[in-house]
């Protein structure tokens, strides 16, 4: 099973230093933890963001990564991250196999735009499938999820080569 910290580790050694980004502010999300989940800033010389850490499991049934991103009300009752209230980024890490792996950086206002945050306009969701690139999945609604998911996501191979240009462009740093 990952751990929040163990992810967070080697992101940071095989990602973010290589790209000079400083990871800071590290907060592990007790409630999602199954899924590795965690708050952190990122920074680099030219900009800040603030990101919110998933890591998705594999399942049985169907084709993709699942991934749950909630968190309680005032009263307990488990809701949709608020779009006002969440970080800009959500970083969901998905692992192939022992030497690939891959991310989806999606920029708040893209999960808005998804309804996966919850607004005044958008119920929300509290959690949803991922379909990295390596997922071929068949049915119309995971084909078009996975068009638009791909937009923000990277693959990294045991090849040391990485694909530099898209980690920026996502990350915006």
């Amino acid at each position: 099973m990952h751990t929040f910290d163990s992810v967070l580790d080697h992101i940071n050694e095989i990602i973010y230093e290589p790209h000079q980004f400083i990871v800071s502010s590290i907060k592990q999300e007790v409630q999602n933890s199954e899924y590795a989940a965690g708050l952190f800033t990122l920074s680099s010389r030219s900009a800040i963001k603030t990101a919110r850490g998933r890591v998705a499991k594999q399942t049985t049934t169907k084709i993709g990564q699942f991934v749950t991103f909630w968190e309680k009300d005032t009263t307990g009752i488990n809701q949709p991250f608020q779009y006002d209230q969440s970080p800009d980024l959500l970083v969901i890490t998905t692992f192939k196999d022992n030497h690939t792996f891959g991310q989806f950086v999606f920029p708040k206002h893209v999960l808005l735009k998804h309804n996966i945050l919850q607004s005044h306009f958008t119920k929300g969701k509290m959690g949803m499938r991922v379909y990295p690139s390596w997922d071929k999945p068949t049915s119309n609604t995971a084909l078009k999820t996975q068009n638009w998911q791909l937009d923000y996501f990277f693959t990294v191979t045991d090849t040391g080569i990485l694909p530099t240009e898209k980690i920026r462009a996502l990350y915006e740093l």
